[in-house]
């Protein structure tokens, strides 16, 4: 009797620490991978929130929105606008817990600039991340964007 009583509170406890092993706010609350090898790849955009709400201007603005971010550290972004493609590209690392997203534009004629995202959900196939508004002066709230990884 002691032994079942032993083995559900080991099971227990196992459920319990898997279950707040969960770094993001929206998942996933395990893996296998790393949070590197998660989020190494291609992502495009596939929705933009504002203040948990879809916002379709700002999305329609930014639909064609791909990230790459390398293994090596290195990123690039490019947003096809109207009649050009606003390109950046630089370093990116993970900031405290893995729980921020840093990137780095090397800029040698404007100095470098740092871009710091909150991520929110990372799975192999899912990145969101958060920013406050200061690029946008029409929102004063916070911004989400969620990007699926391309697959090949």
């Amino acid at each position: 009797m002691r032994k079942i009583i032993a083995i559900i509170f080991v099971l227990m406890l196992s459920v319990a620490l898997f279950v707040s092993c969960g770094r993001y706010e929206n998942g996933p609350a395990f893996s296998l991978k790393s949070a590197k090898a998660r989020l190494v790849g291609e992502w495009y955009l596939t929705d933009l929130l504002v203040n948990d709400k879809h916002e379709q201007n700002l999305f329609d603005k930014e639909s064609s929105t791909e990230v790459v971010l390398n293994s090596d550290g290195t990123y690039s972004y490019s947003i096809p606008m109207v009649r050009s493609l606003n390109e950046r590209s630089g370093l990116w690392s993970f900031g405290e817990d893995k729980t921020e997203l840093v990137l780095t534009e090397l800029d040698t004629i404007n100095g470098n600039s740092e871009h710091n995202y909150k991520i929110t959900r990372l799975s192999s196939s899912e990145l969101w991340l958060v920013n406050g508004s200061k690029e946008y002066s029409g929102y004063d709230d916070l911004i989400e964007r969620h990007f699926e990884k391309k697959v090949d």
